[in-house]
């Protein structure tokens, strides 16, 4: 219910390209490796360690190269392929990080728990019969 001349308590926000990257990963874990490296940009944004990210490191591969919507989600956020390594990103000179993308990161990481625990929920509530077996 709306009165004359007063608007809705909260207006709603148009989602751009970047909220939608955002809410295409949905693993938490590459969400927590994302936001240390959006974090460590953020802290340090002159030392050249935390503004090249390589796609072949062990670490890197298993949680975010290897997860739908991560690279992309780290191009979005102003990352660019390296000239020079072809399995390393980089973020260009002149670009900087701030904390909002971390909050845009931790934002959605709450989401993604908060769709875990319902999930799970649902499970429990379904009982025994709804736990597929393991043999």
């Amino acid at each position: 219910m709306v009165y004359a001349g007063y608007v809705p308590a909260k207006i709603p926000t148009v989602a751009n390209e970047l909220d939608r990257a955002v809410a295409a990963v949905t693993s938490l874990e590459a969400l927590e490796v994302i936001g240390k490296l959006l974090y460590n940009a953020a802290i340090s944004p002159k030392d050249d360690k935390f503004r090249r990210v390589r796609l072949s490191n062990a670490k890197i591969r298993a949680t975010v190269a290897e997860v739908p919507g991560a690279v992309e989600l780290l191009l979005a956020f102003g990352w660019v392929k390296d000239d020079d390594a072809e399995d390393t990103i980089v973020i260009p000179a002149g670009k900087y990080m701030s904390m909002k993308e971390v909050r845009m990161v931790e934002d959605q990481k709450e989401v993604v728990r908060k769709q875990q625990r319902a999930a799970t929920t649902e499970a429990i509530r379904r009982g025994p019969a709804a736990v597929s077996p393991s043999v």
